[in-house]
């Protein structure tokens, strides 16, 4: 299998939607990663200007979990293509998948080693458990995918709020822990304090089964864009297009104003039951902003489809599972203590420009490999694994 033909419409857009929403997850990453876990004085040194507050505000409420939903949905569309076209070739699909996934799930636990806010390994579990579900009716499989997100999330939550202690003293010696080995930089004890923070943050404090229950919520919404064609014969769609990007502007109308007077104004719920109300809330506007940038950019593309921007989304598009891991890369090289050590020592405004420059690098870098390699690095040996034999890279 080669690099798609670009003239084939589904298979861009799905590259340049997967290029699109890899920008907003190199933005949501830098910021986690730069104030996960810092002490609050910090934190406060990183954002005292209006420039910092300003890039604060502009991450929460249009960057912050939109642009992963978007990955999500795109993961589960392209679960049922892959499917069909393993199972035209007379391949086992559910054998098929649930290899390629204890993969992704073995690549993920690696690059947990470096980044402790790896979305591989729920991307994999998740992946394994969407094979429930690729026989069902394309009502089922949207109902389920709408529960799992807004309420099966929402439930783990409050379960949270309810069950644990809020911030219990070993919270502050693990996350104290993992700061002091990113920034000492020594390799082998910042993978150690990473699996400990994840274990505690994920399992221990349920993030991990919250966030389980929300991903495979947006892959199944993903699954069931394709069970009704929506991206097939895009340019007979642009009426129906329209009437979706309209709903969904309305409703993010409201989680804008909504997140306006809860982060910004810091008018918030006290109640549990208030704040489990707000973050299922918080879910559906999260939804509504993310097929709502995917609705623009979908209708901006049938009308300027030969922008040369659109190739640039592409390229990356291409080799997003080696653009993702790379990134990470880019984090150890700016702000850990092996590379320039800039943890805590950067104004939160300053991550725009870095991420600016960091998306430049690799759009260079994508665009010059996909002129003579077939697949991605990463997507390579992912795709030799699955398939268990020696693949030709080179075109």
């Amino acid at each position: 299998m080669t690099f798609p033909n670009l003239k084939n419409e589904r298979i861009r857009i799905l590259d340049i939607l997967r290029g699109f929403a890899l920008t907003g997850v190199l933005l949501a990453n830098i910021e986690g990663f730069v104030t996960f876990a810092l002490p609050d004085s910090e934190v406060d040194a990183m954002t005292n200007t209006i420039a910092d507050k300003i890039t604060e505000h502009f991450l929460q409420l249009f960057i912050s979990g939109k642009f992963i939903s978007i990955f999500s949905m795109l993961f589960g569309y392209g679960f049922g293509v892959l499917i069909e076209k393993i199972t035209a070739k007379g391949i086992n699909a559910n054998r098929f998948f649930l290899l390629r996934m204890g993969w992704l799930l073995l690549i993920g636990l690696l690059h947990l080693c470096i980044w402790q806010g790896d979305i591989l390994n729920v991307y994999a579990s998740c992946g394994m458990l969407l094979l429930f579900f690729r026989k069902l009716s394309s009502g089922k499989i949207i109902t389920l995918g709408l529960l799992f997100l807004l309420v099966g999330g929402p439930l783990v939550q409050g379960l949270k709020l309810y069950l644990l202690e809020a911030d219990p003293p070993e919270r502050d010696i693990i996350l104290a822990n993992y700061v002091a080995a990113i920034k000492d930089g020594n390799f082998i004890r910042i993978a150690e304090t990473n699996y400990k923070t994840i274990w505690y943050i994920y399992f221990e404090r349920w993030a991990q089964f919250r966030d389980m229950f929300e991903t495979l919520g947006r892959f199944l919404i993903g699954y069931w864009f394709l069970k009704i064609n929506l991206l097939n014969g895009l340019s007979s769609k642009k009426q129906l297009l329209k009437k979706v990007w309209l709903l969904a502007l309305l409703v993010a109308i409201i989680y804008l104003s909504e997140q306006v007077f809860t982060e910004i104004l810091d008018i918030k719920f006290t109640s549990n039951s208030g704040k489990i109300l707000e973050y299922t809330f918080t879910r559906m506007g999260i939804l509504a902003m993310a097929i709502f940038y995917c609705c623009s950019l979908v209708l901006f593309f049938l009308k300027h489809n030969q922008l040369r921007a659109f190739l640039f989304f592409e390229y990356i598009g291409k080799m997003s599972l080696t653009n993702y891991l790379t990134q990470s890369f880019f984090y150890l090289l700016i702000f850990y203590g092996c590379g320039l050590g800039l943890l805590g020592k950067i104004h939160l405004y300053m991550i725009l420009p870095l991420s600016l420059i960091i998306y430049f690098l690799q759009i260079l870098f994508c665009k010059y490999w996909i002129k003579s390699y077939n697949y991605g690095p990463v997507e390579w040996i992912w795709r030799q694994l699955t398939y268990w034999k020696r693949l030709p890279i080179k075109k």
